[in-house]
Parts: C-alpha cells; structure tokens; sequence
C-alpha cells in the first residue's frame, strides 16, 4: 500500500468515525434546542414504549431507541455540546417511532399473550432484576417461537407461555408485597437471630411464608392477600426492632428485647397524645364551670381522662430516663426498661467481690449516675433486688443477696435521693440466663432497682 492509499484510507476511517450519527434517521424533537427538555421528552417516550410493549413487539428497535438515548445522557453528563445531544436524542426518537409502527403491524396476532405479560409488568416485574432476567428469557422464547411475531402461538403453546406469565406476574407481587419482609428476615438470620430471637424470627418466617402462599394463589385479589401480607410486615419490623435492641446491648434477653420495643411504640403514641389529652381536659374543666347540671357525667370522663394524662405523662418520664440512660451508662454496666408500671434499672456490674457485700469504690459512680437520674422521675419508691448465680448453696446465696441489696440501698441512701428505699435478696430463684456458662452466670449475678412513680 502507497503513502497516497494509506492517506486516503485513513479519512475514510476518520469519517466514518465522526460522522457515525449521520448514518441514522433523525426525528424533529418537540423540545427545541434544550439538550435536558430534549432527554426527558425522549424519556417520556421510551416509558410509554415499555407501556405499549415495544421491547418484544419491536425489539431491534426498541433497544436502539434506549442506546441513542443512553448516549444522549453520557453526552449531557460529560459536558458535550448541546448539538451532539440533541443529535443522539433525535435519532432515538426515530427509533421508538419505527419500534412503534413495527408493532402496530405485530399486535393483532399477538394481543392475547400480550394481555399476560401486560398484567405481568403492571404487577413490577421491572422492580426487581432477578424477575427482569426471567422476564427476558420467556420473551426471547416468545419472539423465537411465533418467529417475531408473524405467525400465531398453537393453543398448547398459548397455555405454556400464559402460564409463565402468571407464574411472573404472581412473584411480582410477592416482590412488591413482601420483600421489604424478606430483607428483614435474611439480615436477621445474617446477626445469628437463630440464636438470639427465634421466637421472633419463627413468627416472623411463619407469617411471611403465609402471605406469600395465598399471593401465589390469588395475586390479583389484594383483598384476600391483605391481611396476611400486614401480619407479615408488623411481624418481620418487629424481629428487626428486637434485634437492633439485642445487637445494641449485648446479652439482652429476647422477651426483654420485645418489651423494650413494645414501651418505645407505646410512647411514640402516648407522646402526640399528651398534647390532645391536657387540651382536652382543659376543655371539659370549662365546661363543668358552665354545666353544673351535667357534673357527675362529665366528672367520671374528667377522671378517666386525668388517669390517661398521668399515664402518658409517666410513660413519657420513663422513655425519658431510658433515653437519658443509654447516653450516660455504658450497656455493659447497666440494662434499663420498663416492665408494666414500673421502671427497672439492671446493675450488671456492681462488682462485689466473692462472698462480700461491700461496695467497691469504683462501682460507687454507677450507683450514684443511677440515683441521678431516678431524682429527675418524682420517684415515690425504689425496691432494691439482689440476685446471684447457683454457684454455692442456695441458702448462702439467699442471704448473701440480701446483704447485697441492702448495701446498695444503704448507699442510695445516704445520696439524699427524696424516695422511699426497701430491699429484698432473691439468691438463685430468679436467673434471667442460663447458670450452665459463665457468661450466664454473670448475668444472673446483679443487682435490680425497681422504681414507682407518683401518680
């Protein structure tokens, strides 16, 4: 090859290169000379072409149509001129509007089967990828079977393709319904809830399972599905409520890990409700000013809702210790929770040494951040608890929790804390985990304040 030849052949490849666009029909844009209203106009169109099922009707086209649209946003994203988008949006419109003329001439033999996978892609077979995939391999099996759509399906094939399509459409409704459930359960198995809530997690497993058998039967009635679908979602948030507890403070037990997000919901209503409850006795105080005659009806509604005030109030003093707990006393320390009207506060490390009842100094500090906090409730009373493990005889340990409990209550105290103090020694009788490890044992080695309010 001469110096002349070469010379040519390379602006031969030189313009094929750069005029590549030139090759494809354009369409007039309706956005004028804005590269951005220029996309979303062709965005718009390629979302009515998936509506009107271009992608199997037309698929050469459609799919052109979606890479000169993909290479329009590159270019607007790289900074291109605005001509090069408008350019690659032109002639993606182009495309569409073949896809749609060819499909017009497609329809009419396919329309039932279209029906099918219609119901399939409103149902959000394109809100998950894995259905996305099995939405493409039951298309292309179409396309090759009807020989792109000119010549119709024989009855058997019709039935096998509906039905795949149905298979598709009612695991899209599964996805849609329930897989915010099924990523609860899968983390949850992920952090060992096997171990650590399986009572949640098996109620939890049931539930989805459920709502996922009667979808498969009736995907298209949410009536009958509804309702399991709700138990499945309150079941799967509740597993997961419970782990975050239990992964939060380590050697949380399960039923008190489901009390905690139990009070915690409880007080997010209580809360916007304490607001409603002081109007609304404000209102029925006026009113018995006014309607002396109706006292003894209205009084009864007072009490009741006065009793509800001082209820929500309370839960709202407690959730408050609680928050302010978790800020101050590290988890390995102390466990606070609420249990019915009572607010219980679990020193786990007190740290008395074997056999003794004395207070070490460096557990002082923990006794007294707790009294502080227990000031800020109006507590009217505090019952002290102490508890051990099986370790020894359970006389021994009877008495030596006592001696325990009263030392701690001695030295509440003496903090001039302004609530009644009693104690109790339980010994071994009340473990909250098994006395077989030595993990369990320490758990069971604590030392409980059980706190009343004043109502």
């Amino acid at each position: 090859m001469n110096k002349i030849t070469k010379f040519l052949w390379v602006i031969m490849i030189t313009a094929s290169v750069t005029t590549g666009c030139a090759d494809h029909r354009k369409a007039q844009l309706n956005s004028g000379n804005d590269p951005q209203a220029a996309i979303a106009e062709i965005s718009q169109r390629m979302e009515k072409a998936q509506n009107d099922q271009l992608d199997v009707l037309a698929d050469e086209q459609y799919n052109q149509g979606s890479e000169f649209l993909a290479k329009a946003k590159q270019a607007l994203k790289q900074g291109d001129e605005s001509e090069k988008v408008i350019e690659k949006a032109a002639i993606s419109k182009a495309f569409f509007q073949d896809a749609k003329k060819i499909a017009n001439t497609r329809k009419s033999s396919a329309h039932r089967i279209l029906m099918a996978r219609k119901s399939a892609l409103t149902a959000g077979v394109r809100k998950s990828d894995v259905l996305i995939e099995s939405l493409v391999e039951i298309d292309n099996d179409l396309k090759s079977e009807t020989n792109q759509f000119s010549k119709p399906l024989s009855p058997d094939d019709f039935s096998d393709f509906q039905k795949k399509y149905l298979v598709l459409e009612s695991k899209a409704v599964q996805f849609v319904q329930l897989n915010s459930a099924d990523q609860a359960i899968k983390q949850a198995l992920e952090n060992d809830a096997d171990d650590l809530a399986p009572k949640s997690l098996r109620t939890a497993t049931l539930d989805y399972k459920t709502a996922m058998n009667i979808i498969e039967q009736s995907p298209r009635s949410p009536g009958v599905y509804k309702k399991s679908v709700n138990e499945a979602l309150a079941s799967t948030t509740l597993l997961f409520d419970v782990m975050n507890v239990i992964l939060d403070a380590k050697g949380t037990p399960e039923h008190i890990a489901v009390q905690i997000v139990k009070q915690k919901r409880a007080l997010g209503e209580l809360s916007s409700n304490v607001g409603k409850l002081q109007a609304n006795l404000k209102s029925t105080k006026e009113s018995l000013q006014e309607k002396e005659g109706a006292l003894k009806r209205t009084e009864g509604v007072l009490k009741t809702q006065e009793a509800q005030l001082a209820k929500a109030s309370t839960q709202v003093k407690f959730q408050q210790a609680m928050d302010e707990a978790q800020k101050v006393l590290p988890q390995s320390d102390a466990l606070v929770y609420q249990q019915g009207n009572k607010l219980v506060f679990r020193l786990k490390r007190v740290n008395f040494r074997s056999g003794t009842a004395v207070i070490p100094k460096t557990s002082e500090q923990l006794i007294s951040k707790v009294d502080s906090i227990i000031k800020k409730l109006d507590a009217e009373k505090v019952v002290v608890q102490g508890h051990t493990d099986s370790v020894g005889s359970a006389k021994v340990n009877k008495k030596l929790s006592k001696e325990r409990a009263a030392a701690v209550a001695k030295y509440l105290s003496s903090l001039r804390g302004g609530y009644k103090l009693t104690y109790s020694g339980y010994g071994e009788s009340h473990p909250i985990a098994s006395n077989e490890t030595p993990e369990g044992r320490a758990t069971n080695r604590r030392v409980d304040l059980v706190l009343s309010v004043k109502q």
